[in-house]
């Protein structure tokens, strides 16, 4: 047995070290919106991937044990903001288990299908899902684009379990 293989063969040491190997993976920052019960929810994503142009489609996956899961449903219009260098609170208070309406002083604009979209943001998709399919302890969610809009700036970067952002080339 080589020395790798001595490494990863409990359960244990693989989720380490799968979640440190995916902690040296750069990714954007995301926030993923949509109401409940009238009011602003939603939660933050790294895992947001184009998934095909014709037709516009996109996926996030969330925790099936998460209170945003059990929100979510076929049909359902969802936000997907992409994150600027300035907007690390919202990340960071995205990321949070908050209760009901702790979100309502959050700046939003309202994308197609009404779509909560995190104003200031570099980049905004207003979705609807298509598609939830049950993987291991999350889903991966399915959405068709119905607006998209593109603005400009420094992206807010997450890589090695802490925040980053773009050196300015001169």
């Amino acid at each position: 047995m080589s020395a790798l293989e001595a490494t990863i063969t409990s359960a244990g040491d693989i989720r380490q070290g799968f979640k440190d190997v995916f902690s040296q993976l750069a990714s954007g920052v995301c926030i993923v919106t949509f109401r409940r019960g009238g009011q602003l929810h939603g939660f933050t994503a790294t895992s947001v991937t184009s998934v095909s142009l014709q037709p516009p489609r996109v996926l996030f996956c969330v925790a099936q044990n998460s209170q945003s899961y059990a929100c979510l449903g076929v049909g359902m219009s969802v936000g997907i903001s992409v994150l600027s260098a300035g907007q690390r609170a919202l990340s960071d208070r995205f990321a949070s288990k908050l209760a009901p309406g702790s979100y309502d002083d959050v700046a939003t604009i309202e994308g197609a299908g009404q779509a909560p979209l995190i104003a200031g943001a570099l980049g905004q998709l207003s979705t609807a899902i298509v598609d939830l399919i049950p993987s291991g302890d999350h889903a991966i969610v399915l959405c068709d684009v119905t607006s998209a809009h593109a603005g400009g700036g420094a992206p807010l970067l997450y890589h090695a379990r802490n925040y980053h952002t773009l050196h300015q080339s001169s």
